[in-house]
């Protein structure tokens, strides 16, 4: 599905982030509710950035008629639906209808929890993959389908092999990352990691989400990526060294 052919909005050749750079700018100026409790203050929040995601993309002509992709897409796991575009060897992605993807917060009871991420965590997420792996995830658009907005992105297809769990370990590990111990999140038995030097936890860190390139480079290519608030390093913090 190469990105002429699906009738895609224009971008900036060359600036893999503008976009999500400028959706995630816009997102953050949604207000926070107050006055009520946690739970139901992030669905408000969730609704409101929804809200603002829809204004951004038709403001950017970022809004994408779902009949452009929908017969092209599989499903590929909790998160996403996928498309290999074999021309320009990009995986153009799809979150499922209403969802965008998984974050994690922090409970009354000091446990981490995985939940349902807001459309800025979403992104912002991205951006990390990004900025901390030197991946090129391009935010193509968002479209509405019955069951609610989507956001599309797409990242290059990397040629690989499967990675083990202690080759995961070794190159968090070599970016400062500590595994969080006893903390699975995300598919049975996936590792987490979190790196005190800015804050960010990794989750969701299984063999299906890294793979070994032909040169033998470990690389992680879908985490659930956050910076982690004072509520949340709180929780990590018995699952430390």
């Amino acid at each position: 599905m190469p990105y002429e052919a699906a009738n895609l909005p224009d971008r900036l050749e060359g600036d893999a982030e503008s976009a999500l750079e400028s959706a995630a700018s816009h997102l953050r100026a949604s207000p926070r509710p107050a006055g009520t409790t946690p739970a139901r203050s992030r669905e408000i929040l969730r609704g409101r950035q929804e809200r603002d995601l829809l204004a951004w993309a038709r403001e950017n002509t970022r809004l994408i008629e779902p009949a452009v992709y929908l017969s092209r897409f599989e499903d590929a796991g909790e998160e996403h639906r996928v498309c290999l575009d074999v021309p320009t060897q990009r995986y153009f992605k799809a979150t499922h209808a209403g969802r965008f993807g998984f974050s994690v917060v922090a409970l009354d009871d000091g446990t981490a929890e995985l939940t349902g991420a807001t459309p800025l965590e979403y992104i912002e997420r991205l951006l990390l993959q990004n900025s901390l792996f030197n991946d090129q995830i391009r935010l193509e658009g968002v479209a509405v389908e019955t069951q609610g907005t989507v956001v599309l992105t797409s990242q290059p297809n990397i040629h690989g092999g499967e990675v083990c769990a202690e080759e995961m370990s070794t190159f968090m590990e070599k970016l400062w990352f500590k595994p969080l111990h006893g903390l699975s999140l995300g598919r049975p038995g996936a590792l987490a990691f979190y790196r005190d030097l800015d804050e960010v936890a990794a989750f969701d860190a299984h063999p299906g989400n890294f793979v070994k390139d032909d040169n033998g480079v470990v690389l992680p290519i879908d985490l659930v990526l956050l910076r982690a608030d004072a509520a949340l390093q709180k929780a990590f913090a018995p699952h430390l060294d």
